[in-house]
């Protein structure tokens, strides 16, 4: 129970994070990295060998080609903080998370999609994630 409280905690700290730290602009003429890793910290005490990792990404409208998916090796908590998703897991039909609300994807869980809900409008997320230290963000489905 306490590794869940700890986890809950660090989520909390990381939404507390000013969004205007979170949605600096790239440099004029700079392609916008996506994902962009705002923030990356070893953990200690009953998670030692994990990290936290915090990234903002600025999901494109869904193409209309299926999406193979792919897994993270931790648990992935997203904020959508500007406009609305399409969020898939595991090929079921996906879900439009608005701004200002969560979406969770268990550990190994297969994501199938994350895709802003419109052509024209857009969507931009904060993912907290807890990885084991120097692991990938993500491997293939």
């Amino acid at each position: 129970m306490q590794d869940r409280r700890t986890f809950l905690g660090l989520a909390a700290a990381a939404s507390l994070l000013p969004i205007d730290l979170v949605a600096q602009a790239p440099a004029q003429g700079a392609a916008p990295r996506d994902p962009r890793e705002l923030a990356r910290h070893a953990l200690s005490g009953p998670l030692e060998g994990f990290e936290i990792v915090l990234l903002q990404l600025t999901p494109q409208a869904a193409s209309g080609n299926p999406n193979p998916g792919h897994r993270h090796p931790g648990p992935v908590l997203g904020y959508i903080a500007e406009g609305e998703v399409l969020f898939g897991i595991n090929h079921q039909p996906p879900q439009v998370v608005p701004a200002g609300r969560t979406f969770f994807e268990p550990t190994g869980t297969l994501h199938t999609g994350l895709a802003s809900s419109k052509a024209d409008a857009p969507a931009r997320a904060l993912v907290f994630m807890v990885i084991p230290k120097g692991a990938p963000l993500t491997s293939p489905a």
